[in-house]
């Protein structure tokens, strides 16, 4: 099983570092206080259609396979986590994948051109993971809908033109009665707020609140009752990057702690010579190797036809979790200096502590890796769905 690039892949990447070397956006995060990506970076990679790398080439795009756009994110966690929205469409891709010829028509251009951004409202006040508990409705009147509901704990609140709203089309249904719709965000009956991340700040983090929101059918995504599975679609897909761009942060975090071990000298020595530090550093340097490796598996099966929701679940799991212990370790081993910005790295840490949570909690994570492997019964009963399961003697 080999996950090397093509040629084609190879000078894209390159295209990539050279992008960002010429922009010296690494530099610009490091310095902002804001920490806010800047919007022109964006832009300019839209310019060179840099966005538009995992849309089909018939809608625009240039179509590359999953198994490169994880080389991409890889590269662009080693700059910032908060690179994420750079390249690629992001949750465009939705519209990419699953929107009328019409809606690709409208929304895809502006997307691909870097002046459109897409958000996606998922999360509630109560309601995260349980997407069965989704209390956002879509009343359907005649030939619009009327949207009603609060989404919360959601990223690129100010950013997004548009947002891929999730709603109930049947409350009461669970799953079953969720869909998708686009909802343009300059509406008057949209109330945004904000709220004060701890970290991945490159973009707004907050909330909408939708009042009697009237939207065309139009703009509904797919058909009604199809937004689990394409939610399941797309995020099978979008966690495998999550992953591996915070195992770039942390690849780069653990190049900082090598330099800095080889030149940093204390007691006679470089600090690298203590088991206590070379040890990190060898524990550090082989899970990120084992994790990204998960990850390139998960895409190679997407690019094959046989995305894998357990083989994406580890991925992110593991990809955050490996990260974030690496970029901890390389803190310590930095000392006082790990600790102030300066560095870079207390950012990298913050950010990374964000995705494990952000698109599918650690915790969630596992439990739909425990339902691939003990079976649907066992994980419905957990969730209080089924009476308790016979007993089988062994």
């Amino acid at each position: 099983m080999s996950f090397e690039l093509n040629q084609e892949g190879e000078e894209l990447l390159h295209k990539i570092r050279d992008f960002f070397e010429r922009t010296n956006i690494e530099n610009e995060l490091l310095e902002s206080n804001s920490e806010k990506f800047p919007w022109h970076i964006r832009q300019e990679a839209g310019k060179l259609n840099l966005i538009g790398l995992d849309v089909n080439k018939a809608d625009g795009g240039m179509g590359v396979s999953a198994l490169t756009m994880g080389y991409i994110y890889h590269e662009c966690g080693k700059i910032s986590v908060n690179t994420r929205e750079l390249f690629g469409a992001g949750h465009g891709r939705l519209i990419a994948q699953y929107g009328s010829p019409e809606q690709k028509k409208k929304y895809l251009p502006p997307l691909l051109k870097g002046d459109l951004l897409v958000g996606v409202g998922l999360t509630e006040p109560d309601c995260g993971s349980d997407l069965a508990a989704t209390e956002t409705t879509a009343e359907r009147v005649g030939s619009n809908y009327i949207l009603r509901g609060i989404k919360q704990w959601v990223s690129r609140v100010e950013e997004s033109g548009i947002f891929i709203v999730f709603a109930q089309t049947k409350p009461g249904s669970g799953v079953k009665g969720l869909t998708p719709f686009i909802v343009e965000m300059d509406n008057p009956n949209i109330e945004k707020f904000l709220i004060e991340p701890m970290g991945m700040k490159g973009w707004s983090y907050g909330g909408f609140k939708l009042h009697d929101v009237v939207i065309p059918v139009e703009n509904r995504l797919g058909e009604e009752g199809e937004g689990f599975k394409i939610f399941n679609e797309h995020f099978t897909y979008w966690r495998v990057l999550m992953g591996i761009i915070c195992l770039g942060a942390a690849q780069k975090a653990i190049e900082q702690a090598i330099e800095y071990a080889q030149n940093r000298f204390a007691f006679g020595g470089p600090i690298g010579r203590f088991q206590s530090v070379m040890h990190k550093i060898s524990d550090h340097a082989t899970l990120i190797e084992a994790a990204r490796l998960l990850c390139f598996k998960a895409l190679d099966l997407i690019d094959k036809g046989k995305p894998d929701v357990k083989e994406s679940a580890m991925a992110k799991w593991l990809g955050t979790t490996v990260a974030y212990h690496a970029i901890d370790d390389a803190m310590q081993i930095h000392g006082a200096r790990g600790y102030v910005r300066e560095y870079g790295l207390e950012q990298r840490l913050r950010d990374v502590r964000g995705l494990m949570i952000a698109d599918g909690t650690t915790d969630t994570l596992k439990s739909l890796i425990g339902r691939e492997l003990l079976g649907k019964e066992i994980y419905n009963h957990m969730l209080g769905r089924v009476r308790e399961p016979k007993s089988v003697n062994v």
